[in-house]
């Protein structure tokens, strides 16, 4: 992007011209200079934009979270059914310390 320097004189007798009162004429010019002033160098260009695209599409591969998340539904399977085991175990350990029954 190429820009041009800003002719505030010529632009300022333009805007007279065109019927705007000299003060106004000048806040325009000087509000049209600090425009063209501002510093472009922080924003991010199409190839920036591709480069972080790029490099998330590395680091997050949607086929390795999935097989992540299939091994930890397995392993809370097999804790699952191991905590109910034991606890039907308790349960026939605690009946068979009282061996009468019900009262």
């Amino acid at each position: 992007m190429t820009f041009t320097a800003l002719d505030t004189h010529q632009t300022v007798k333009d805007l007279t011209a065109a019927g705007f009162s000299d003060s106004q004429a000048e806040a325009l010019t000087q509000a049209l200079r600090q425009v063209q002033q501002i510093d472009l160098s922080d924003l991010a260009t199409k190839a920036d934009l591709a480069a972080v695209r790029a490099d998330m599409a590395t680091k997050v591969d949607l086929a390795e979270v999935r097989r992540e998340m299939a091994e930890m539904k397995v392993e809370l399977i097999k804790w699952v059914v191991g905590v109910g085991f034991a606890q039907v175990a308790t349960i026939l350990a605690v009946l068979k310390l009282f061996p009468a029954g019900h009262p």
